[in-house]
């Protein structure tokens, strides 16, 4: 797949860049609104915001905590996205993917 501007339009609007951020990010986001609404699905979401949390304090300690949203909601996007050039290469192989060797 080469880097041209619709291959990278077709992966950041990609069902499997969408889905895979949504999955991270909407668990999580609807626990941090309202704590009985946090559920497992979370987790992946809640370790990456931990670690960049942690990042982030190392690097500048009086920060509050919701600042730390934005770095999380780009490097989840940035997780997406590789998880939607993993499924464009997939589709696109010659004599596989989803499209039954045609």
């Amino acid at each position: 797949m080469r880097a041209t501007p619709d291959a990278v339009r077709r992966i950041a609007t990609s069902p499997a860049t969408i889905g895979t951020y949504a999955l991270l990010v909407v668990p999580f986001a609807l626990g941090w609104i309202d704590a009985r609404l946090f559920s497992p699905l979370a987790l992946p979401g809640y370790l990456l915001y931990g670690i960049g949390t942690a990042i982030g304090n190392a690097l500048a300690p009086r920060f509050e905590f919701w600042i730390y949203w934005v770095p999380f909601l780009v490097g989840t996007y940035g997780i997406a996205s590789v998880v939607g050039v993993g499924y464009e290469w997939w589709r696109d192989r010659p004599g596989g993917g989803s499209r039954g060797g045609r």
